[in-house]
């Protein structure tokens, strides 16, 4: 029996400096990548203050969003 490995890719949203939802959502492994994948994506976030939060959505197999 060969045992696999199934890579976690979790589902981040990121809220505003408000706490509003910004509607953006990140797909990282971890929270460490999906802070750095926000940095990019700053200019499309608005602000540089924001709060990146994971969504339960997809459990170990990963996210419904693609």
């Amino acid at each position: 029996m060969e045992k696999q490995t199934i890579k976690q890719n979790n589902t981040y949203e990121v809220f505003d400096s408000m706490g509003r939802k910004t509607h953006i959502y990140i797909i990282a492994s971890n929270i460490k990548k999906a802070r750095e994948e926000a940095k990019k994506r700053q200019t499309e976030i608005g602000t540089c203050y924001y709060k990146i939060i994971r969504c339960y959505n997809g459990g170990v197999r990963g996210s419904q969003l693609q």
